[in-house]
């Protein structure tokens, strides 16, 4: 923080310092050879200052963090939502839905079993969010 602190107070007085000087300067023919030294000396501040600093560490941004952004608890919160959509938009009564997932060695998530606690038809249920990839059971009330 200090370096940066350094860098804008070398800027602010040359700046100021050049300016003041830029202002004084003569009118006529020697003018544009005073002003081009002037902004060589402002240029010349800049690249000094901005030299000083030392390699920034950027070590604190290259740590991983291994946070998982779909887990278990996600993956089964998530399909309960798709399956009572799905059977809502089927106007099927339920009570609640119950999704059993499995993570599995590579890392994938399945579904394993699904439970549906409705007093409507089991085969319509099963209809509508069956597969052959997890087992649908309907639980009657």
């Amino acid at each position: 923080m200090q370096i940066l602190s350094s860098f804008i107070t070398g800027f602010c007085v040359s700046c100021v310092l050049l300016g003041v000087l830029y202002m004084l300067c003569p009118t006529g023919s020697i003018s544009s050879s005073v002003k081009y030294v002037f902004c060589l000396c402002f240029v010349c501040c800049i690249v000094a200052t901005a030299t000083t600093f030392p390699k920034i560490d950027f070590s604190q941004f290259e740590k991983h963090y291994n946070n998982e952004l779909l887990t278990e608890e996600n993956a089964a919160f998530y399909s309960k939502e798709v399956f009572s959509e799905a059977l809502r938009q089927e106007k099927i009564n339920f009570e609640k839905i119950d999704v059993y997932t499995n993570k599995l060695k590579d890392g994938s998530i399945v579904i394993n079993r699904v439970e549906i606690y409705s007093n409507q038809d089991a085969s319509k249920i099963k209809q509508i969010i069956g597969s052959k990839d997890y087992e649908v059971v309907v639980i009657n009330e």
